[in-house]
């Protein structure tokens, strides 16, 4: 019965076309016709499915690992990834890091990847920054109170201050812009912790997106540890059905209203809720029980957008599960007769689409 509810709903879904790049000027042609398809239906929303891969610990991605991002792109073209990379891959030696740096290039030129920032407070970046490494607090331990991280890894970015931030910013963009990637525009600090000083951080540095906001209930899938409860930011108004928000000057939360946190293209910084949480943290089962919990809303004619991530060090071995759960939204935006759409798409192409219906 559950698997016949499923295949009923996909079959009232469209879906988007594949695309193949021969040149940069079929490929310009190729990204103004995919930004196109991202346009919702006339009688429903738009469900935007968005895919993050997180680079935690770039130096232990393995060839495998490697091989099952690069495959997972194969099997699903129509997929828009927002690959959230990590310079510390330049501060610790990284065994894959050219393969690394072409993967990500090639999806950005050939498969209109995104390439964003994600950062952990591990000692070789932040001094590579000129900043004073910290190992306290830790979001992985019982309490806030007394813990700490000698690593950093666990050390949430929003524990240094506003002046630290932006030198770990500029460090960060400079690495960018020495290896060819170009101005990142969306943001997410490890573990997903955030605040204000860090959200108006990012926003005064260029980025456009946060890619944070992050479900702490049970409602759905396994939780962090006590201690990122009470340091992350985050609280019950995140769920797992979230849609994207601007930020507002007063709160991290989508509680918040006017005036919003304003960026460098005039529009309000965004916030994308990381809403299907993470690899380890739940099923494909879950995965798609949530996605159809944005279908159900988009019906009502107002679009959402599902996030699904994925951390670069465990693809291969969450392979199967997130192959799954694309086939499943490929299913999804096949069918042309839909009420809803369903579409891939970027965290900056879902912030502009939202932009855009916002005005």
């Amino acid at each position: 019965m559950k698997h016949l509810l499923l295949t009923t709903i996909a079959a009232v879904l469209l879906g988007a076309s594949t695309v193949e790049v021969f040149g940069e000027e079929k490929r310009q042609k190729q990204i103004a016709s995919s930004n196109k398809e991202l346009t919702g239906s006339t009688n429903g929303g738009t469900v935007f499915v968005t895919l993050v891969s997180h680079f935690d610990r770039p130096w232990t991605m393995s060839s495998k690992d490697l091989a099952a991002l690069q495959t997972l792109t194969k099997n699903h073209p129509k997929v828009r990834w927002t690959h959230l990379f990590n310079p510390v891959s330049y501060t610790t030696p990284t065994p894959l890091l050219e393969n690394i740096e072409t993967f990500l290039k090639e999806s950005q030129k050939k498969h209109f990847a995104e390439i964003g920032v994600h950062l952990h407070m591990y000692q070789t970046f932040v001094e590579g920054a000129g900043v004073e490494f910290r190992i306290k607090p830790s979001v992985s331990a019982k309490q806030a109170k007394g813990s700490f991280d000698r690593s950093g890894y666990s050390v949430p970015m929003s524990a240094y201050t506003g002046e630290e931030i932006l030198l770990m910013l500029d460090f960060t963009l400079a690495q960018f812009k020495s290896r060819g990637f170009g101005v990142p525009k969306t943001f997410c600090a490890g573990f997903y912790t955030t605040s204000l000083e860090l959200q108006n951080k990012i926003a005064l540095k260029g980025f456009t997106s946060s890619a944070a906001a992050f479900p702490p209930g049970k409602e759905v899938g396994s939780q962090y540890a006590p201690s990122w409860h009470e340091l992350a930011g985050w609280d019950t108004s995140v769920t797992i059905r979230s849609v994207p928000y601007r930020i507002s000057k007063s709160t991290i939360l989508p509680t918040g209203t006017q005036p919003f946190i304003q960026t460098v293209d005039g529009n309000p910084l965004v916030e994308i809720p990381q809403n299907c949480k993470i690899d380890w943290m739940v099923t494909a089962e879950d995965m798609k029980m949530i996605i159809n919990h944005h279908v159900r809303f988009a019906k009502k004619g107002r679009s959402t957008a599902v996030c699904l991530a994925i951390h670069e060090g465990s693809a291969d071995r969450y392979f199967t599960k997130f192959n799954d759960v694309l086939e499943y939204v490929d299913d999804l935006s096949a069918n042309r007769n839909a009420q809803v759409k369903v579409r891939y798409a970027t965290v900056s192409q879902v912030r502009a689409k939202f932009i855009e219906h916002w005005k």
